[in-house]
This record gives C-alpha cells, structure tokens and sequence, in this order.
C-alpha cells in the first residue's frame, strides 16, 4: 500500500530510542527523508548511522536539548537549512519527573512546562508557514492515555500533556483551509525505558519486584500485554499518511483497549 509519504521531510524529536526511533525507522520504510534530534550527541549520531542502513535512507541528526529555547530554535534552523522544509512534523518529548501533586516542587512545574510544552509551540511555529505554502502538511503531537486516564505520580505529565492535547484540536480547525492536519497519538503502556524506569520507581515506592508492578498493568490492558514501539509507529505513520487525509482533530488512542470511556 501506497502512503503517499514517499519523498516527504519528517522531523522526529527524541528519536534516538524508544518510539521517537521507531517512527523515524517507519517513516525511512515508506521512502521519506527523516530529520532526528535528541539531547545527547553520542546518541542521536549512532541512531542516524543505524536508520540510514549504510546510506540507504536519508537521516540527518541533530543533538538538541528540547528544555532549552536557543537550541530549539538551531535544531529548526538546521532541519530547515539542510532540507527546505518539514512537511510532517512528529512533536516527542521526554517525560518529566514523576511525583504527587503535594510534592512537586515550584521547579519541578518549570521544568516539565520547558520539555514537554514550550518546544512543541516553538517547533509548531516554525513548520507552518512552508506547510501553508505548500497547502499540505502533518503535525502529530505525542501524547499519552494519562490525558484521558491520570495515573499515581503522573501530574506533571497529566498537566503539560494535556495543553497539548488541546493546542491539538485547536490548530485541527486554524489550519485545516490549508490542508495542514494535525492530530494526536495516546500512547497506552508500551515497554520502552521510560516505562521502564516508571515501572522500577513504582516497585521502589511500594517494596515489591518490578514484574509484579509489570503484571499489574498489564492486566488493566484487555489484550493482556504491553505494547511495542513498533506499534505505536505504525499508527503514527497512517496519520501522516494520505490514507488519512480526512482526519484532523483526532485523539488516536494505542492502548490495547486500556482506556474504557467510549469517546
């Protein structure tokens, strides 16, 4: 099947592992020429050389700390210079430091405002008008289930998440006259490190093996698993697809049926 991403520029942030790489490695499939960025250099160059196969793929990497608004703005000067434009605009973020509302720190709200939210306006911001030009464009926010479901420990994430979540349907109605659409992928339980790591906080705090915590969760999943980055990818790929050309505005749910409102 034919996607119609074949010779399109995708940028991906926090692409040298997890979900951000398995998007970018979808994208390659399909034909597309793929930007990355992540905060460390040492990484995110070992991702470009793995993704680009030898020079089979087009990747160009830039090492980017997303918190920080300067290298923000020289991560879009780079991607922008060396490819043109951005006609799919994949915004992934890190998470933030996990805590309860009472004892998250005044800094902690910064810092997770800074990674999460601030970058996602900057990098918005700055594909737009090429894709208004070009009357075609994509842009697909990462989010997470919490926006639907907040979990223990998850507020600041909740918080910023779900900013974007609403700059999302937001921007679906600004932009749509130009055929730039703009959706969100929720992420349910999907076993990278930052679950990982979630998994391994929550055994500390309650004094029991990670595998139990592990189950637990995935018991909440109907299919009864956590999900691959893999997967997550293929629907973030259809999004951006022309197969999707008639949806915009839309909060794509990858959960394995986690979630059990019906909208």
């Amino acid at each position: 099947m034919d996607l119609g991403i074949n010779g399109k520029v995708v940028l991906v942030t926090a692409a040298s592992k997890g979900l951000g790489y398995a998007v970018a490695e979808a994208m390659l499939a399909e034909g597309a020429s793929v930007a990355i960025s992540s905060r460390s250099k040492e990484s995110i160059k070992k991702a470009a050389e793995e993704l680009s196969q030898g020079g089979k793929y087009d990747v160009f990497s830039v090492a980017a700390d997303l918190s920080n608004q300067d290298e923000v703005e020289r991560l879009m000067d780079q991607v922008l210079h060396h490819f043109g434009q951005v006609d799919i605009l994949i915004c992934n973020t890190g998470g933030p430091k996990t805590s309860d509302f009472v004892d998250t720190a005044d800094g902690d709200w910064k810092d997770g405002m800074d990674m999460m939210l601030f970058p996602v306006l900057q990098m918005t911001k700055r594909v737009i008008p090429k894709m208004k030009e070009n009357k075609w464009g994509r842009i697909i926010f990462m989010t997470s289930t919490w926006v639907k479901q907040p979990r223990k420990s998850g507020v600041i994430s909740t918080m910023a998440r779900s900013a974007i979540s609403g700059l999302s349907k937001h921007l679906s109605n600004e932009l749509a006259s130009d055929n730039i659409l703009v959706n969100q992928v929720l992420p349910g339980p999907t076993w990278t490190d930052r679950s990982k790591e979630i998994t391994r906080r929550l055994s500390e705090a309650r004094g029991v093996p990670v595998e139990v915590i592990k189950e637990e969760i995935a018991e909440e999943i109907p299919l009864g698993r956590y999900g691959t980055a893999d997967e997550i990818a293929n629907a973030v790929t259809f999004l951006a697809s022309e197969k999707a050309s008639f949806i915009t505005g839309a909060a794509l749910q990858v959960d394995g049926g986690q979630i059990k409102a019906t909208i």
